[in-house]
């Protein structure tokens, strides 16, 4: 499949999960009769949550999607900023929220407009002034060089085709000193080709892994050091079977006995933490990058602040390697001082733009007269 093709599927994957609010594709009922959410409680806790973790995030944050606990081995800090791949629904960003405290930043991102829709209602409904939801792909992340202190994500970079350009973008959001801390499906040996070439495979976080050795390569090759691998679980038959998700794919794809415990065997989950010490992503000075200086209502509901983010981030992201960008608010003195009384962008200290039509039409040519496209 091209790569093109597997965003498209997973996108259209992930967003049924989160409009039926379950974690699989259709509502679940185990031989128990066990109800949705005590089904998506017991996957939790079976990867690493404790009750107080899953009780703690809000109504629909969490919906069985992770294979591991990052948050509880990143040592996450009062105040550090903190950013999310593949946020989902919120519930690993909602979790390190509470650890940065108000002092420090939480940012997700993810693909799926429907899972960033969700995770912000989510995080405006209970409160989480301290998190935003960013739509993005992990291979251009809408986020500003070392600007990040700790990077977690939770089973979700073995859906992305290029792993290596996941890392090298991870590599140039940390800050010299940054820290990465991962959980992910890695294989042990190759999968065959009726899993690889599957749809329902790939939703399901199987035939987009690779082998670790080569997983953890790519990581090298990025500049990450100290990676070291802090937990190795294999899926046998009994684990697998309490996950509906991972059910509904076996069931489709009709996987004999003898080759689903074959593949049980290939498939591990793992904890990978790394660091980033001397700095490959060389950052530029400030005068051979484009200043963008984004100003919004951040006290404004969240429905007008994030569409417009979305639509300026939608634009800045294929560049966002020549940008130094942050974001102000329109309440501050800086912002009277340039007569500022809406949503609006300003480049250079010069260049106002209101839109991101105006801004995507103009952006190229002022890259181009710093010479940096």
């Amino acid at each position: 499949m091209k790569d093109d093709d597997i965003k498209k599927i997973v996108r259209n994957g992930y967003a049924k999960i989160v409009q039926s609010g379950t974690s699989c594709c259709g509502p679940v009922n185990s031989c128990c009769g066990s109800s949705e959410s005590e089904v998506i409680k017991d996957i939790s806790k079976n990867i690493g949550y404790t009750e107080q973790e899953i009780n703690s995030v809000p109504e629909g944050a969490n919906l069985g999607l992770g294979c591991g606990n990052p948050v509880a081995l990143a040592s996450i800090k009062e105040g550090e900023t903190v950013l999310d791949l593949g946020s989902g629904a919120g519930f690993d960003a909602f979790l390190a929220a509470q650890r940065v405290g108000q002092t420090g930043r939480v940012i997700g991102v993810d693909m799926t407009p429907e899972m960033i829709a969700a995770a912000r209602k989510n995080a405006e409904d209970s409160n989480f002034e301290n998190v935003e939801f960013r739509l993005g792909e992990l291979e251009n992340l809408p986020v500003a060089d070392t600007a990040i202190d700790l990077i977690i994500s939770n089973c979700v970079i073995n859906l992305v085709p290029s792993k290596e350009r996941v890392f090298e973008e991870a590599y140039r959001v940390l800050k010299p000193g940054g820290r990465l801390m991962i959980s992910d499906i890695v294989l042990l040996k190759k999968l065959p080709e009726f899993v690889i070439n599957s749809i329902e495979a790939y939703i399901g976080c199987v035939s987009g892994a690779i082998l670790k050795e080569d997983y953890i390569n790519s990581m090298k090759n990025a500049g990450f050091e100290d990676i070291r691998i802090l937990d190795q679980t294999s899926f046998p038959i009994d684990v697998l079977t309490i996950n509906p998700r991972v059910m509904e794919t076996i069931k489709q794809m009709d996987i004999p006995v003898e080759k689903l415990k074959d593949l049980a065997n290939s498939v591990v989950s793992v904890k990978i933490e790394a660091t980033k010490k001397v700095a490959k992503y060389i950052k530029s000075k400030e005068n051979d990058k484009l200043l963008v200086d984004i100003y919004v209502p951040l006290n404004a509901c969240a429905c007008e602040w994030s569409n417009f983010m979305d639509r300026i981030f939608a634009v800045l992201t294929p560049y966002i390697k020549f940008i130094e960008y942050e974001t102000k608010s329109l309440n501050s003195e800086e912002a009277r001082n340039l007569n500022l009384r809406g949503n609006c962008v300003i480049i250079d200290g010069e260049k106002k733009f209101t839109t991101s039509v105006a801004l995507k039409r103009e952006l190229p040519k002022l890259l181009k007269e710093k010479g940096l496209i």
